[in-house]
């Protein structure tokens, strides 16, 4: 059965995206931080303060890291100083496979990371007759970074950026 805080944690997760999705693509901040973020030298030819908009965007961060701590603790009741250091390099893996800047693209990134992992923890060591093991599901996470970063650098739902000479 679904436990109540696995639905707590899927709630949440689908409000902030809502909310961040929603803040960077139709807010006065979102357009400042659109802009600050693409080059900050017009940004601050345009009137905006980039300073404050750095600051805000370190907070917008921040909070959303807390809210993601407490979800975190609430599924997983042991905390130690180092537990965050593998969801986080697992959390940038997926933002590379949805693509960079892409809100939507780094939680469809995140979704298709668990379930590749998922699928390899279960028949890897079906598949090489108990050879590899369970353990070796987070090599796959890393395996698909390196993937990713070689055959498609724009990630899943990112978009190709021309650079002007």
């Amino acid at each position: 059965f679904i436990q109540t805080k696995s639905v707590i944690v899927i709630v949440v997760s689908v409000l902030m995206l809502w909310g961040l999705t929603y803040l960077v693509n139709r807010t006065k901040l979102g357009v400042a931080i659109r802009a600050v973020a693409q080059d900050l030298t017009t940004a601050s030819l345009m009137g905006i303060d980039p300073d404050r908009i750095i600051s805000r965007t370190f907070l917008i961060g921040g909070s959303l890291g807390g809210v993601a701590g407490v979800l975190f603790a609430l599924q997983y009741t042991t905390i130690t100083p180092y537990v965050g250091f593998l969801p986080g390099l697992k959390a940038f893996t997926a933002a590379v496979l949805g693509g960079i800047g892409n809100i939507p693209g780094a939680m469809l990134g995140g979704l298709v990371l668990g379930q590749l992992e998922n699928f390899f923890g279960t028949y890897l060591p079906i598949l090489t007759n108990g050879n590899f093991g369970t353990e070796y599901k987070d090599v796959v996470a890393f395996l698909i970074l390196i993937l990713i970063l070689l055959l498609r650098p724009q990630g899943l739902l990112g978009q190709v950026v021309k650079e002007k000479v």
